[in-house]
């Protein structure tokens, strides 16, 4: 399911073992571990989780499913993942239903059930869940099911700042997919995805600047995008096509846009 099940895969909190030198070499001398004081503390937390999500709390509800889903401060329990976050579903929690969507799709601690997949993760997109937003738009448009539903769903995500849903909605329009063709629209969702460093919306930017599609032609700006995307391919078959003036400004581009990409992943 593309990226949208990349918030499946909990970080569980690891810790490699402490070295000290010195006087807290007594320390681990008789045993001691920081990597089981983690799994103590999670112990902890998920009982006073759990006993929240009993007195009614509804993030304790998700908390409590999520745990049991991922084996965080318990065992790994996928019925009780079901049953925690159903409770929590009712309340409307829009990650709940989302998981519950994961859920049945698989099979995963219960029978699949596409029917009710589809139920959950409709619900979690109608409460604003991201994720949710991005599967259903882009099952529906790549099924050919709806695909102007399926635009729908994907600027709602897009909106949120989902690159993946900014790049299909982007290609949608670019494609005249469940809208009529609009060049200008494709440009405005690819930029925003490229800007984030999204792959193949660079791609996308590239390749409007080169045909004058949406934007003003300009195969400049055209071979930085596709010098972003590292596609060497596209780079050689532009280059056939510009003097060396335009290829030393693009090149000049190219490191000014690097440097300041570098620029902003080390400022803290």
């Amino acid at each position: 399911m593309s990226r949208s099940l990349r918030a499946l895969c909990v970080s569980l909190p690891l810790a490699l073992p402490l070295m000290f030198s010195g006087a807290v070499q007594a320390q681990s001398s008789i045993g001691y571990d920081e990597a089981e004081r983690q799994q103590e503390l999670l112990g902890v937390w998920y009982e006073i989780r759990e006993g929240n999500a009993q007195r009614g709390n509804v993030d304790a509800k998700f908390d409590v499913g999520m745990a049991n889903y991922s084996g965080r401060g318990t065992e790994v329990d996928h019925d009780q993942a079901l049953h925690w976050f159903a409770r929590a579903a009712n309340a409307d929690h829009a990650a709940a239903h989302y998981y519950l969507g994961y859920l049945f799709a698989t099979g995963t601690g219960t029978s699949a059930d596409p029917e009710r997949s589809r139920e959950h993760y409709t619900r979690a997109a109608e409460l604003g869940h991201i994720d949710a937003q991005y599967w259903l738009g882009s099952h529906l448009a790549s099924e050919g099911q709806d695909p102007a539903a399926g635009l729908e769903w994907l600027v709602r995500a897009a909106e949120q700042g989902l690159p993946a849903a900014q790049y299909y909605a982007g290609l949608l329009y670019e494609n005249g997919q469940g809208t009529p063709r609009d060049p200008a629209a494709a440009a405005h969702w690819y930029a925003a995805a490229a800007e984030q460093g999204y792959r193949h919306a660079q791609i996308g930017m590239g390749r409007l600047h080169q045909n004058g599609l949406g934007v003003e032609r300009d195969l400049v700006k055209a071979h930085v995008w596709y010098s972003l995307a590292e596609d060497a391919e596209r780079i050689a078959s532009l280059e056939a096509r510009m003097n060396n003036r335009d290829l030393v400004i693009a090149r000049g581009q190219f490191e000014e846009r690097t440097a300041e990409i570098q620029a902003a992943a080390a400022r803290p």
